[in-house]
C-alpha cells in the first residue's frame, strides 16, 4: 500500500512540476524572444513537428516572425529563422554557443573521448587532424579513382541495355565504395564492400533515437539497437585494427613498396599526434572515421540521388541538356581542376537540390550565456537552432522555394546545407568533388528517366533523403 501511495505521489508531483513548466514556457520573460503556446506538458511541439517539420515550421514563423521558441519535450529551442540573422547562430565561440550538449546523443556512436565526448581543446585538436585529412593537396589526385570505382560499379550493376533500379540504395554503395578507395586506401576497400560498410553504418544509425536529441540519456538504454551498435563498432575497428597492424608490418619488412608512401585518411590518422604526444589511439581514430563516414556518405548519396531525380523530371529536360552541354566540352578522363574549376552548372544543379531539400532540418546548440539574437536575447540554457529546412523557404531569398532551379540566384549568406561559420562542413569541397565526378561518369554512360512524380522527402530519417520508396528510376545506356 506505501509503496502504491508513494507512486501516485511521484505521479501527482510529475503532474505539478510539468504544469509550472508549462506555465513558466508560456510566459517568456521580458526580452525574450516570442514562444509559440504548448498545451501537452513535457510533449509540447514535437508530435506537430515529427509529422511535417517544414510544413509546421513554415506555419510558425509566418505567426511569430523570424525568432521564435518551441517545447520539445519539455525543452525550449529558440530558432533563428530569418536568414539575415545567420550570423549570430554561426559565429559565437563555442564556449557561448555549444554544439556538444545537443549533439551528446551522438558519443554511443561515435564513443566516449571522441568528437561531442571529448573536452573543447581535445576536440579542436581531433577536429584539426580530419581536417588537414579532407584538404585539398590530399584529395587533388582522387577523381581518376571516384571515376573507376564509378565505372567499375555500372558494369557490375547496370546490366544489360535498359532496366528499373532503386536509386538511392545504388547511390548509397557507390558512394561507401568511392570513398572507401579515395579516403581509407586500397587495401581497406578491397577487404570492406560496400554492402558491408554500409551495414555497420546502418546498424549504428539504427540506433539512433530521435527523441534523444532533447533527452540524451535514452541513447543509453540497454535496447537491442544499442547492442547491435556497440557490436557493428567493435567489429568496425577490429577491422581498421587489422589492417593498420598488416600495414606496421609491410613497412617494417619493407614487402610492400605502396607502404612508405600512403596518404590516405586512415593513415594520417593513426600517426596524428596530440599537443601532449599522446597518439591517437585506435577506438579515436575509429570514432573520427565512423563521424567522418556519417556525415558525408549520407549527404553525398542523398545529393547525387536528388539531383538524379530531378534532372529525370520530364519538367527539367532543359536543365538536363545544359548538364550536358557542359559535360561535353570534356574528355571522359577528368582531373580536379575540371571538375572543382570549370563544371559549375553542375555543381549549381547539386546545391540546388539539397537546397530545396537539406539532408538536416536543424542545426543546433546550447546557449552557454544569454545571447542577444536580432532584437531579442535568448536565455541562458535554450537550445539554439537554426534550421535549413525552414530558412531554404524564406521566400525572399529563395522565390518559389519549393521549385526546382538550378539557375536561381543563390546567396552564399542564406544557404546553409554546409553550415556556416566556425563549424561549416570540412568536408564540402569533397563532397562537391566526389557527387560532380559521379555525374559526370554514371551521365556519359547512361540515360535517366522518371517513372513516377519526384519523390517527397522523408522526414523520418535522422538525415532527411528522397523516400525510399518512391525513388526508382529507369536507366538506360547510351549509344
Amino acid at each position: 500500500m506505501e509503496t502504491l501511495q508513494l507512486l501516485l505521489l511521484a505521479l501527482l508531483a510529475g503532474i505539478a512540476y510539468g504544469i509550472v513548466q508549462l506555465i513558466r514556457f508560456n510566459n517568456p520573460a521580458k526580452g525574450a524572444p516570442p514562444v509559440l503556446p504548448a498545451k501537452i506538458p513535457f510533449i509540447g511541439h514535437i508530435v506537430s513537428f515529427g509529422v511535417h517539420p517544414r510544413n509546421f515550421l513554415v506555419g510558425v514563423k509566418k505567426q511569430l516572425g523570424g525568432v521564435f521558441t518551441l517545447n520539445m519535450l519539455g525543452n525550449r529551442v529558440t530558432f533563428v529563422a530569418d536568414p539575415k540573422l545567420h550570423n549570430d547562430f554561426f559565429q559565437p565561440r563555442n564556449e557561448i554557443l555549444s554544439p556538444r550538449e545537443p549533439y551528446a546523443f551522438m558519443i554511443p556512436v561515435f564513443g566516449e573521448g571522441v568528437a561531442y565526448g571529448a573536452t573543447y581543446p581535445r576536440m579542436r585538436e581531433q577536429l584539426n587532424f580530419l581536417a588537414e585529412e579532407l584538404s585539398i593537396a590530399k584529395f587533388r589526385n582522387f577523381v581518376p579513382a571516384i571515376q573507376a570505382e564509378t565505372r567499375k560499379y555500372i558494369a557490375e550493376h547496370f546490366k544489360g541495355k535498359t532496366g528499373t533500379i532503386n536509386l538511392l540504395d545504388h547511390m548509397s554503395a557507390l558512394i561507401i565504395n568511392t570513398a572507401c578507395q579515395c579516403l581509407f586506401g586500397e587495401d581497406l576497400r578491397n577487404k570492406l564492400d560496400a554492402a558491408r560498410f554500409s551495414y555497420l553504418l546502418a546498424e549504428m544509425e539504427a540506433s539512433l533515437i530521435p527523441a534523444a536529441v532533447f533527452v540524451p540519456w535514452l541513447g543509453y538504454l540497454p535496447t537491442p539497437s544499442a547492442a547491435r551498435r556497440n557490436k557493428a563498432r567493435n567489429e568496425l575497428q577490429e577491422m581498421l585494427s587489422k589492417i593498420v597492424e598488416e600495414r606496421k608490418a609491410e613497412e617494417e619488412s619493407g614487402e610492400n613498396t605502396k607502404a612508405e608512401g600512403r596518404s590516405d585518411m586512415l593513415n594520417g590518422l593513426c600517426n596524428a599526434v596530440y599537443r601532449d604526444g599522446t597518439p591517437m589511439s585506435m577506438h579515436e581514430v575509429c570514432g573520427m572515421i565512423i563521424a567522418a563516414m556519417f556525415a558525408g556518405q549520407h549527404t553525398s548519396t542523398i545529393t547525387s540521388t536528388w539531383s538524379l531525380l530531378h534532372l529525370a523530371q520530364s519538367e527539367n529536360k532543359e536543365y538536363l541538356q545544359k548538364v550536358l552541354a557542359e559535360h561535353a566540352e570534356f574528355p571522359d578522363t577528368l582531373n580536379y581542376d575540371i571538375v572543382m574549376d570549370q563544371m559549375p552548372y553542375t555543381e549549381n544543379v547539386a546545391r540546388e537540390a539539397i537546397r530545396r531539400d537539406p539532408p538536416l532540418v536543424i542545426l543546433m546548440r546550447k546557449c552557454m550565456q544569454a545571447h542577444k539574437v536580432g532584437d531579442v536575447v535568448v536565455p541562458e540554457g535554450d537550445i539554439i537552432a537554426c534550421s535549413p529546412l525552414l530558412n531554404h523557404c524564406d521566400e525572399k531569398y529563395w522565390p518559389e522555394h519549393r521549385k526546382f532551379n538550378p539557375e536561381r540566384k543563390f546567396d552564399a549568406n542564406a544557404f546553409i546545407t554546409f553550415g556556416a561559420g566556425v563549424h561549416r562542413c570540412m568536408g564540402e569541397k569533397f563532397g562537391l568533388l566526389q557527387v560532380k565526378t559521379i555525374l559526370f561518369t554514371m551521365l556519359r554512360e547512361l540515360e535517366f528517366e522518371a517513372v513516377r512524380p519526384l519523390p517527397e522527402p522523408d522526414y523520418h530519417t535522422m538525415v532527411v533523403g528522397p523516400t525510399r520508396s518512391q525513388s526508382d528510376i529507369k536507366w538506360t545506356r547510351r549509344k
